[in-house]
């Protein structure tokens, strides 16, 4: 047989107070939820915020870094162009020389060489010495 929950034992004030209380911890609850519903812009906005600073803080040694490679891209550049005249130069005067020396050397093996021959070979060739003025050895037989 079904029976009726009989009524809790105590003063009814008991009752009361403890219903309040369950009813105010329940809309202080649905109090914070709605605050947080109503604040979810603010909350953005923060970490919006937030996020922005870093992003700052990060990114200025960046540009400054950039700023410092491409500068040094520049001289490595301006290093290699004056490289490569160099080189040009080099090779331009190499070919030079070895012109000169098979011409020498044509001259010195050919059958009707004479001394006097290549004496005056070698004063009027332009051979440039290390001080750039024109060298050839003194005179021997």
């Amino acid at each position: 047989m079904l029976t009726a929950p009989s009524p809790p034992a105590g003063p009814p004030w008991v009752q009361i107070l403890l219903s309040a209380v369950g009813i105010l911890g329940g809309l202080g609850g649905a109090a914070a939820i709605a605050t947080v519903w109503l604040q979810r812009k603010k909350f953005r906005a923060d970490a919006a915020d937030v996020i922005t600073d870093t992003a700052l803080t990060l990114v200025e040694p960046l540009k400054t870094r950039v700023s410092e490679l491409q500068s040094e891209v520049r001289d490595a550049r301006h290093q290699a162009k004056a490289a490569n005249a160099e080189v040009a130069e080099l090779r331009s005067a190499v070919r030079e020389m070895t012109r000169i020396l098979a011409r020498w050397h044509a001259a010195i093996f050919a059958p009707d060489a004479t001394i006097d021959r290549l004496r005056v070979m070698a004063s009027t060739d332009p051979t440039p010495s290390s001080n750039g003025v024109a060298h050839h050895d003194g005179d021997r037989d």
